[in-house]
């Protein structure tokens, strides 16, 4: 498959291969791909999480819950 890209879009590809994030254009559209996976599949799992808590299958922690015996710390 060939895309043309110009713009914007041409010169962050340029940007990332020419600073060593991707060899090629090609994988650096295959990284930008993976990681927006990655941010869809988290930004689900965050949806979730916040859905059990509102249903009361999950407790929020607050920071002194959390860090148990270390709380002690944040003062």
């Amino acid at each position: 498959m060939n895309v043309t890209l110009r713009g914007r879009v041409s010169q962050v590809l340029d940007f990332l291969v020419e600073k060593g994030y991707a060899n090629t254009k090609s994988e650096a559209i295959r990284l930008a791909i993976l990681n927006y996976g990655e941010e869809v599949m988290v930004k689900r799992k965050l949806d979730r999480i916040d859905r059990e808590i509102k249903e009361g299958k999950r407790k929020a922690l607050n920071a002194r819950e959390a860090l148990g015996e270390y709380a002690k710390y944040l003062e």
